[in-house]
C-alpha cells in the first residue's frame, strides 16, 4: 500500500528573529519543497501553511503561518515535514523511493 503523505524533510534549526525555519531537505534537492503551499506534521494528520519559501544553499528557509517569534520556530526543531503525494507531479518515468522499495530488480 502506498503512504499518502512522504517524509520530505526535518526542521533543524531556527533562521532569523521572525519565525522562520530551516529546514534539511531529504528529497531530490532544497528548490524541490519550495512550491508547496501545504505541508504536514504528524505523518500528515497536522496540515500547516507556508506563507514563504526559499532555497538557501543547501536548505530550504521555511516561513510558516501563524510562527511568528524566534521562540515560536525553536519548539519546531527536529520535527518532520510530511509531504502530500497528491500535491506533486512527477515526470514521466520518475518515482517516489517509497514507491520502489520491494519490487523485483
Amino acid at each position: 500500500m502506498k503512504k499518502q503523505f512522504l517524509e520530505c524533510g526535518k526542521i533543524v534549526t531556527t533562521h532569523g528573529i521572525k519565525g522562520e525555519v530551516r529546514v534539511q531537505p531529504w528529497c531530490d534537492g532544497p528548490d524541490f519543497l519550495t512550491d508547496f503551499e501545504t505541508l504536514y506534521f504528524d505523518r500528515g494528520e497536522k496540515p500547516f501553511t507556508v506563507e514563504r519559501a526559499r532555497a538557501h544553499k543547501n536548505v530550504v528557509v521555511l516561513k510558516i503561518a501563524g510562527v511568528d517569534t524566534v521562540e515560536d520556530a525553536v519548539k519546531l526543531r527536529n520535527r518532520t515535514v510530511y509531504v502530500n503525494r497528491d500535491d506533486v507531479e512527477l515526470a514521466e518515468g520518475e518515482s517516489f523511493v517509497q514507491d520502489l522499495i520491494g519490487c523485483v530488480v
